[in-house]
């Protein structure tokens, strides 16, 4: 049996005959894995983009172009697919305050909407490199005010703003960037203090703009130490406000203070529970665990940080 399987049962027993957080099941905290893989339902085909509702659910695609929802101890609730993949699969996907699932439609220059059971709502964009068009979109995001974010990559590597009723607005962070322009922004997020975090992959920094598109700080360069970073492809706000990057080379998780500097780092590479193998994403969910896509180990890590 499969590490992930035999975590998976041990992790959903002590959580029913106690009724709490289990113990953790390595010294690094690891208090659940789930999945496997292969085809079914609650296994992955290359998982590689995360979303959890605060107190609900967490929805996972993988490269089969499935979205699956489980609860939050890893147990299959539902899945659908999208609606298209010929051209290639979704590489994000973001919850909206709403309850609504924004998928970053990656191969088909869109984003799709959909409600929390799979049913599709709508879409807004098209290819090209013109105002209300995608290359190759990558991840969502939302402000206070409902403004919608939504970054690029492959030429465009930019972030546009759309209105809450889908009208695009304007791009920003488009031009250079503290010496460089965006390469591949892999993921985008909103803290509490309205600014804007990104996760520049293939330039190995995270970047930071006000909403408007104003420079406020970058951080980070290509190594494997503190402070340095391997092809970050996503990145959480933390409950207390840090930053949270999921290295996809490094192998690890590293947290960092929005000065930039470096607080503590989790995982290495490897293929048991506690080790990871090309992450491709991580998120904070219910009871302030955090979820990792463990792409090339095809399952989820549930972490108490």
């Amino acid at each position: 049996m499969r590490w992930a399987g035999v975590f998976t049962i041990l992790s959903a027993a002590v959580s029913v005959f106690l009724a709490c957080e289990p113990p953790a099941l390595t010294p690094n905290g690891v208090v659940g894995v789930f999945g496997d893989v292969g085809l079914g339902p609650g296994s992955f085909s290359y998982p590689r983009a995360i979303a959890a509702e605060p107190n609900g659910s967490v929805f996972v695609i993988d490269k089969n172009g499935r979205i699956q929802r489980f609860d939050e101890n890893g147990l299959f609730e539902t899945f659908w697919r999208m609606p298209q993949t010929e051209q290639g699969k979704p590489v994000g996907l973001s919850i909206h305050p709403d309850g609504r699932i924004f998928v970053a439609d990656t191969h088909y220059h869109r984003v799709t909407i959909f409600d929390r059971s799979g049913t599709l709502l709508d879409s807004f964009g098209r290819e090209g490199t013109g105002d209300g068009e995608f290359l190759l979109p990558t991840d969502v995001a939302f402000d206070a005010s409902g403004v919608i974010y939504v970054s690029e990559y492959q030429g465009n590597d930019r972030i546009t703003k759309w209105s809450p009723d889908l009208q695009f607005i304007e791009a920003i962070g488009d031009g250079e960037i503290d010496g460089s322009r965006l390469r591949r922004p892999a993921a985008i997020e909103i803290d509490a203090e309205g600014t804007l975090w990104i996760a520049d992959a293939c330039n190995h920094r995270i970047v930071r703009l006000s909403l408007d598109g104003e420079l406020l700080t970058t951080f980070g360069h290509f190594g494997t130490g503190p402070g340095e970073l391997r092809y970050p492809y996503d990145l959480s706000i933390s409950p207390d406000q840090t930053i949270m990057v999921c290295e996809y080379e490094g192998n690890r998780l590293q947290w960092f203070s929005k000065d930039g500097r470096s607080l503590r780092r989790w995982g290495r590479g490897g293929r048991r529970p506690g080790e990871l193998f090309a992450p491709w994403g991580a998120t904070y969910g219910p009871k302030g665990r955090v979820y990792i896509v463990d792409s090339l180990n095809s399952r989820i890590q549930i972490v108490r940080p």
